[in-house]
């Protein structure tokens, strides 16, 4: 991506734990890798008392995720439906005892305003149960380090960006990542939005949502980051993001706050990413 100047210097993987050696070895050092669960059914893939085991080989988090209704298994199925359910209590004990983050926790679907639902999530009840999910998690469990992918999807309207900003004021060790949320930005005020990303820059990560891709998407793939590092960085309007053709009013965002979303913020929760990144020769500061 040199044409575009952009430089990915770590990349943390939500893929599962399959060759974290190999994938050490090809990504040259930039990649961290977690342990993940995926349409989660009663029995996780990792049990309770493994979790410190998995922190001490390497891996710097563990990726759960939940959705609505349209993207469970087939009905009947017995399944883990939300975040909350007391299947889940033993192992985020172990988390928290041990010190594993939740990596970008999929919590719900995008739910947008009245008339614009969008196909993933439409229904608000439906939605609402899942967020209200992750708050109970954050209750029973405050030293819990949390990061909830696609800013929980708490960013589709006004009233949901609301409602973000009591969980992070509430729970201090709640962050959020930016994974495919900017498509969506159009849908609310964005003196409100920009606001929030000021008040919250540090409890707000970068990500993309990008699972994998071949060599050939490269071209592709930098024209979507340069959109999606555009609209934070710079007042123009920009015409699509990583996701979606949407037009969006850049949040230009000072130096200082772009800094913690990109890389600040994830040294202080993903363990051994600030040594990785000075071993790579990176220069972190404070």
């Amino acid at each position: 991506m040199k044409n575009n100047r952009i430089d990915l210097a770590m990349w943390i993987n939500l893929g599962g734990d399959k060759g974290i050696d190999t994938v050490n070895e090809v990504s040259k050092g930039r990649m961290m890798t977690c342990i993940s669960d995926y349409v989660l059914k009663r029995e996780l893939n990792y049990k309770p008392e493994d979790i410190d085991g998995y922190l001490k080989k390497g891996f710097v988090g563990y990726k759960l995720w939940f959705a609505p209704y349209q993207q469970r298994l087939k009905e009947g199925e017995d399944i883990i439906e939300f975040i909350d359910d007391d299947a889940l209590e033993a192992t985020f004990t172990a988390m928290e005892k041990a010190g594993m983050p939740g990596a970008s926790v999929h919590i719900a679907d995008p739910n947008g305003p009245f008339a614009n639902r969008g196909e993933w999530c439409p229904d608000p009840v439906e939605f609402w149960r899942m967020i209200i999910g992750l708050e109970r998690v954050l209750h029973r469990h405050p030293d819990l380090v949390v990061v909830a992918a696609h800013g929980a999807w708490l960013m589709c309207q006004d009233a949901q960006i609301d409602f973000l900003r009591y969980l992070l004021k509430s729970y201090p060790n709640l962050y959020v990542d930016l994974a495919a949320t900017d498509q969506y930005y159009h849908l609310v005020n964005q003196e409100n939005l920009r606001y929030f990303f000021m008040e919250y820059s540090d409890r707000i990560l970068f990500g993309t949502d990008i699972i994998g891709f071949q060599e050939s998407e490269i071209p592709r793939l930098a024209t979507r980051y340069s959109l999606s590092f555009q609209i934070l960085e710079t007042n123009d309007q920009v015409v699509g993001s990583f996701f979606g053709d949407s037009i969006t009013n850049g949040l230009n965002l000072p130096k200082d706050i772009l800094e913690k979303i990109y890389f600040k913020n994830a040294l202080k929760i993903y363990p051994g990413l600030s040594e990785r990144m000075q071993n790579l020769g990176y220069s972190i500061g404070e």
